[in-house]
């Protein structure tokens, strides 16, 4: 996988994976907290200035009952959180600088937490590197998805990659991990940043050309749970990334980022089908991050540029209309989960 730098330009050790119908206008308006259903959010925020540090908040949508659940390490990021299906628990990565990340459960109220990734490639390939990243829940609560890199470390068109980087599935103890995409050596592009289709027969997630046409091509692609019948559903000259599959199953969210500049771009829609694309925000030349579905799938949670230029959670129907601040602080906050009802 290609390494670039995240959030803020803080380096990572390991990978970051990495027509249209105008909708609503990304200006925060005034709206009142009343008009954003219930619900609960949990989400990423920085702790220090230098974003070398961030740790996992939950907060209601109306902006009370703030908490933090979990605790970094110095040095240390939690990200990519997400919901179990019965809300009782948050499965993220935790990114470290110098070595690779690792998946932890924790329970909703903070306790408990502990790494469920084995933290070693596939039987019988004794690479040097192995990372565990981007999880995400199966709608049925047995089962994590993520993205696995493992295997050396080459240097093509001046970036480094890893040799394979994957979709992989293992049980929410750790075990029974298996890779799902990418499953021939050396590959010719890499997956990650996975999301469930409701139902779990299904996956979506990104992926990028390392020597595959276009080179550097990134986009959103759909496949069975078990990474077969991949298709790609956006366009390569978007750039699409981090998919959001709606709880009626009918769309795809992802963002876009088309010049190539980190978080510069839009949050769109597709169906699974590859048709209907559809532009939801219009940020001209904002920074716009990962999103999330309310369970009733009208409403959106997204990252966005806001308070001194740094991200803020907003929330918007789902056709891009009524967009509406749920923080307004100089912290970095974004990769919010929508968590579900009940």
């Amino acid at each position: 996988m290609n390494i670039r730098p995240v959030s803020g330009g803080v380096v990572a050790f390991a990978v970051v994976l990495l027509a249209a119908c105008s909708g609503g206008d990304p200006e925060p308006k005034q709206k009142t907290a009343s008009e954003v259903p219930a619900g609960t959010v949990v989400f990423r925020r920085f702790l220090d200035a230098e974003q070398r540090r961030a740790a996992l908040f939950t907060m209601s949508t109306d902006g009370k009952g703030e908490r933090q659940i979990t605790k970094p390490p110095d040095d240390s990021i939690d990200s990519f959180p997400d919901w179990s299906p019965d809300g009782k628990q948050i499965v993220f990565h935790r990114e470290f600088t110098d070595r690779p990340y690792e998946v932890h459960v924790v329970n909703a109220d903070g306790s408990e937490e502990h790494q469920v990734d084995q933290g070693r490639p596939p039987i019988g390939k004794a690479d040097a590197l192995s990372e565990a990243a981007e999880p995400a829940w199966s709608p049925d609560g047995k089962t994590l998805a993520f993205s696995w890199a493992f295997g050396k470390l080459e240097q093509l068109r001046g970036e480094e990659w890893i040799e394979v980087g994957g979709i992989a599935t293992m049980s929410v103890d750790g075990s029974k991990a298996k890779q799902v995409t990418q499953t021939k050596r050396p590959t010719t592009s890499e997956d990650g940043a996975v999301t469930w289709s409701p139902d779990g027969r299904q996956i979506a997630f990104t992926r990028e050309n390392k020597t595959a046409r276009p080179l550097d091509g990134t986009a959103v692609f759909v496949s069975n749970a078990d990474g077969s019948s991949a298709k790609r559903v956006t366009p390569w000259n978007m750039a699409g990334q981090e998919p959001s599959w709606s709880p009626d199953g009918t769309l795809i969210n992802f963002r876009s980022e088309p010049n190539g500049e980190d978080f510069i771009g839009d949050i769109y829609s597709v169906k699974p089908d590859g048709s209907d694309l559809t532009q939801l925000t219009k940020a001209k030349g904002k920074q716009v991050l990962s999103m999330s579905f309310s369970p009733d799938s009208e409403w959106i949670v997204f990252a966005m540029e806001g308070v001194d230029h740094l991200p803020d959670l907003f929330a918007m129907r789902r056709d891009g209309s009524d967009v509406t601040p749920l923080t307004r602080t100089s912290a970095w906050e974004s990769a919010p989960d929508w968590g579900p009802t009940g």
